[in-house]
């Protein structure tokens, strides 16, 4: 059986078979990028695979809003060792002073892992980030703003940023880390970050059999740079190793992200 390749649009001017065309205009916010078709299975391969790129349309990060408003946490117990559980003190207060001032927050984190391949998408954040920008992190994060549930925040996340929708079902949740990273960005200046990440695992295959269609990522322009599949071993490599590349996550976070995708660390 002769392998298919399935081409669609991409939101950009592009090279496709080899020749030079210009495409349709793009869209506002994302670039899509289609699956392609293998012999003998009907997903597309990922490992390896040259990464998704914003098309660069958008000079700005538009999912920031400095007043949106987080539920302030109650700061964890001293002998945390890197994990805990988010207890709302009630108080909300506008994400640019929470930032500023160091309040602990809550926010979600979704990995997404093809066990086919065992591979893990990772997204190169954007250089417009109030934190961390322009280094590789997780698949989908996202703070979760007051009123707000984290699994709700987690599904909404995975849509906004990587144009994958899916149910609630699919998320698993592995546990809840304790954070606090300091740091300075030219557009926003210093920054307290303190959270209470709620961390998921998504099974992709799982997702695409559910759905009955290979997944598409649509990366959101102006919040992801790229996102790209890597081999699992690779992830916990760099995360272990404090790659400068990635965003620091704490020993007791690498070793429970490892331990749900059997990782020998």
């Amino acid at each position: 059986q002769r392998s298919c390749v399935s081409r669609r649009m991409l939101a950009i001017t592009g090279i496709l078979a080899g020749s030079a065309r210009t495409l349709p205009a793009p869209t506002p916010r994302f670039l899509v990028r289609r699956a392609v078709c293998f012999s003998g299975s009907p997903w597309p391969k990922r490992a390896g695979i040259a990464s998704m790129r914003a098309s660069g349309d958008v000079g700005e990060d538009k999912s920031y809003n400095a007043g949106e408003v987080f539920e302030i946490m109650e700061p964890p117990p001293a002998h945390h060792q890197g994990f805990g559980t988010a207890k709302g003190t009630g108080e909300g207060k506008p994400r640019a002073d929470v930032h500023r001032d160091g309040d602990w927050h809550h926010s979600v984190h979704v990995w997404l892992h093809d066990p086919r391949t065992d591979s893990v998408l990772i997204q190169r954040r954007s250089k417009y980030k109030d934190t961390n920008p322009d280094m590789f992190d997780v698949s989908a994060a996202g703070h979760i703003a007051m009123g707000d549930i984290p699994l709700e925040t987690a599904v909404r996340e995975m849509e906004e940023e990587l144009g994958i929708s899916t149910q609630e079902k699919n998320f698993n949740k592995l546990f809840t880390a304790v954070s606090e990273a300091k740091g300075e960005t030219e557009k926003h200046g210093k920054y307290v970050c303190r959270e209470f990440q709620e961390v998921y695992l998504v099974d992709i295959a799982q997702v695409e059999n559910s759905s009955a269609s290979p997944v598409e990522i649509k990366v959101a322009d102006g919040e992801v740079e790229e996102a790209k599949w890597i081999p699992k071993e690779d992830l916990i490599s760099a995360l272990a190793t404090n790659d400068p590349t990635y965003v620091p996550r704490s020993s007791a976070y690498v070793r429970g992200l490892a331990d749900a995708l059997e990782v020998e660390t």
